[in-house]
């Protein structure tokens, strides 16, 4: 066995002990319980659970899913988080190596991923999570540019904050209330400290085609059913120029198109909102958090 093998075997393991930490931190995090005492116990019960219930993956499988004490079922999530946590691991350590990058973009992902959890159980989001990820994201920016790095980082980090919440505030103009949560400002926030004042604005971006995959397939079968073609042409076409950007050429012209027809995009789908009747906030993180997955592998960070 090769040493990479051999690193990466150990890279998934602590993945999967990380992913069970997390589980503890998105479900304490909501409740206001400290993410340390007391020790884990059975939502359901409140049982004190044993050493051997809590092995990451295997105590699921062994339990067969339920509470070995009131033999509830045990959520999903559980093996969901463990899993997903110790595959980002090991494509993190399969893409940078053993380098200091690798850990950097592992804290981001483990962040990301308790943000969309959170978001997507409660729509609520620890914005003290987002800030550790923006000072990391500059600190990233110092190691790798100087103090060069670390002011392009904190430029992106103003920009993403900028942009996320004017978006925002627009909402004030077609349904009396903000587009997005004030949670959705900060992640943009740490993206933008992540990568950078330029790689910011292609994040953000790829976010808005990825809300497509959370929020934006309702908005369209509405406006289907309602026979309202401006959103559904404004969807198709910037799916066209992100496609067309990405995969076939990179230059002002297409940056321009790409641009227009997100704004579009963006302008057609806060005018709907003033016709939903319920105002409450869309969970946007997740996409967020796809778009920065997205960008960490493919694109790159930092300067």
């Amino acid at each position: 066995m090769d040493l990479n093998t051999y690193l990466l075997i150990w890279v998934c393991i602590f993945g999967l002990c990380f992913g069970s930490f997390y589980n503890v931190v998105i479900l304490r995090s909501l409740s206001g319980e400290s993410i340390i005492f007391p020790p884990s116990k059975c939502p359901k019960c409140g049982n004190k659970l044993k050493f051997w219930h809590n092995i990451p993956l295997l105590s699921y499988l062994i339990l067969r899913g339920k509470c070995y004490f009131c033999h509830e079922k045990i959520s999903i999530q559980y093996p969901l988080v463990e899993f997903i946590t110790m595959l980002l691991f090991a494509f993190s350590f399969w893409k940078f190596g053993l380098t200091y990058t690798t850990l950097f973009v592992m804290f981001w992902l483990s962040c990301l991923l308790i943000m969309t959890a959170t978001d997507i159980k409660e729509k609520l989001v620890d914005c003290n999570i987002a800030i550790a990820a923006e000072v990391s994201g500059i600190i990233f920016g110092w190691l790798t540019g100087g103090w060069h790095g670390a002011l392009f980082s904190l430029l992106g980090l103003v920009a993403g904050a900028l942009i996320m919440e004017i978006v925002a505030r627009l909402g004030y103009l077609f349904a009396k209330t903000r587009a997005m949560g004030e949670a959705d400002t900060y992640v943009a926030a740490a993206l933008g400290s992540i990568f950078g004042l330029y790689g910011i604005l292609k994040v953000l971006l790829i976010s808005l085609a990825a809300s497509m995959i959370f929020v934006v397939p309702v908005f369209l079968w509405n406006k289907y059913k309602s026979g309202d073609k401006g959103t559904l042409i404004s969807a198709v076409w910037f799916i066209v120029a992100l496609a067309v950007f990405q995969f076939a050429a990179q230059n002002y012209l297409t940056l321009a198109l790409l641009l227009l027809t997100g704004i579009f995009l963006v302008y057609f789908l806060l005018k709907q909102m003033g016709n939903i009747g319920d105002k409450s906030y869309f969970p946007y993180v997740p996409a967020l958090a796809l778009a920065g997955l997205y960008a960490i592998f493919f694109i790159g960070v930092g300067i």
